[in-house]
């Protein structure tokens, strides 16, 4: 008689506990895990598998285990000229990506990922309101609009071991004494700028060029005017007009372009407002000027570019643009599922290196989730240590990888994307931006021994001038490291 073989497998069920923590409000989940047994009925032979140890996985806000939630903010400018119309592609890439993730199995044991989305307006007061309003409701913040706006929580994102991640390159944000909750993502305005005017100076060909800037008062316009300064310092360039701080949204900022104009600069840096900036070069190619023009990244917008706008054919002609992320225009796995998911989701966003943005964001919270699940924490300090564990952070190739590990200046991104206005790209259904370096660092920026901010609020006073920290003085020792 034949022998059979009947196999059974029994799943065994287990209980979920929870208990407090002795001083917070910390819960402990213990997850299910599963007994396989196998019998063979003519041998009468039993092996069992034993029951893997129950997985507990610590929590205090934002994350609810038994309704399979976690709840992650947003504080965005979704309404104020200044920055709304790139800040609301940057949500419509999150959602997009949080729909792709929770439809793939959410984070963990299928924990479903739930937006808490708040407008700021671009304002400090409004930040600082509805970050109060949220703080106990979510165990991250993915998106967080302003430097300034940012800067009003930072204390309190401290306090609570939140991370946030900022649509605002502050090279403060590398500086971790400075705000170790908000996390550094992308070159620091001040790098970027070195690298900018290290590419235009060797595109303009000119023996000994000459440099005009002007700027957006605060961290966006004078962090990115420190790296001007500096770069000009380090490079020997004479700077025949210096406007750093004097370009203030609202007011009449046509004899800035003027002066500008006036100046005969070769290459001109301007970080400011996309409204405010094309007042001030509108101004000045308007009186025959040309020269070589570029400025931090969220400066440009592609409405300068489209059918309609009168300054499409010489911004095209001046500008060369950096980008934090990769253009639409490349190519990686990354960048193919953004271009799949943004056609699934139908949306009709012109912004779509912003939205492409918005994905970098929500990935990069999101690997902080998995990895925080894993180490069977998902407090809201257990997320802040899981991301600050990464050596290297992937993102597919959407961006440059991220390290949240060792000394600030081997934190600091470098690497940006160099691009061209293109209207032919934008008409055929692309961003507007034409990829020429998706990875270049400048040799300015490459020498930087990076330690510290390159510009802060307590320089305020005196500015302009090269009254700038630099970047190369500092100790280099980490916050987080207190936390």
């Amino acid at each position: 008689m034949k022998k059979a073989r009947v196999f059974v497998l029994v799943l065994v069920l287990l209980l979920v506990a929870a208990a407090c923590s002795s001083d917070s409000d910390d819960t402990t989940t213990t997850a299910a895990a599963e007994a396989e047994t196998t019998t063979t009925a003519a041998e009468a032979e039993t092996t069992t598998t034993a029951a893997a140890e129950p997985m507990e996985i610590m929590v205090d806000y934002g994350v609810d285990l038994e309704a399979k939630t976690i709840a992650i903010g947003q504080l965005a400018d979704l309404t104020s000229p200044a920055f709304s119309a790139l800040v609301n592609p940057i949500m419509a890439g999150q959602e997009m990506y949080w729909d792709y993730v929770n439809a793939n199995g959410g984070i963990g044991d299928g924990l479903m990922v739930e937006m808490e989305t708040r407008d700021t307006q671009y304002d400090p007061e409004l930040t600082a309101a509805a970050y109060a309003e949220i703080r106990d409701q979510v165990v991250a913040i993915s998106h967080g609009t302003g430097s300034v706006a940012n800067l009003a929580i930072a204390a309190d994102l401290a306090e609570d071991s939140m991370i946030l991640v900022p649509a605002a390159w502050y090279s403060g944000w590398t500086d971790t004494n400075i705000a170790p909750g908000i996390v550094h993502n992308g070159a620091p305005y001040c790098l970027e700028s070195m690298s900018l005017l290290d590419w235009m100076a060797a595109e303009s060909g000119v023996d000994g060029p000459t440099l005009a800037i002007a700027s957006i008062p605060g961290d966006f316009g004078l962090d990115s005017m420190a790296g001007a300064l500096l770069w000009a310092d380090a490079n020997d360039v004479e700077i025949v007009y210096d406007g750093s701080g004097l370009i203030l949204p609202g007011q009449d900022n046509t004899p800035i372009g003027a002066a500008i104009a006036a100046s005969g600069a070769n290459l001109v840096f301007v970080t400011t407002t996309p409204t405010t900036f094309a007042e001030v070069y509108g101004t000045a190619v308007a009186s025959g000027f040309e020269a070589l023009w570029s400025g931090a990244g969220p400066t440009f917008n592609p409405a300068f570019i489209g059918p309609d706008s009168p300054i499409a054919a010489p911004i095209q002609r001046d500008w060369y643009g950096g980008f934090y992320i990769r253009a639409w225009d490349t190519e990686s796995a990354g960048m193919t599922l953004v271009r799949q998911l943004y056609e699934e989701a139908g949306l009709d966003e012109a912004l779509k290196d912003y939205v492409t943005m918005g994905v970098y964001e929500a990935m990069l919270v999101e690997q902080a989730l998995r990895r925080a699940y894993e180490n069977g924490d998902m407090t809201r300090k257990g997320v802040f240590d899981a991301l600050y564990s990464f050596d290297s952070m992937d993102f597919m190739g959407i961006g440059p990888a991220e390290t949240y590990t060792g000394t600030t200046s081997d934190q600091v991104q470098r690497s940006i994307s160099v691009y061209r206005p293109s209207q032919e790209d934008l008409l055929s259904g692309g961003s507007g931006a034409a990829t020429v370096d998706p990875d270049f660092v400048g040799p300015t920026a490459e020498a930087v021994d990076f330690q510290e901010a390159c510009w802060t609020f307590e320089l305020q006073r005196g500015w302009p001038g090269l009254r700038v920290r630099r970047p190369s003085s500092g100790d280099g020792s980490d916050a987080r490291s207190s936390q």
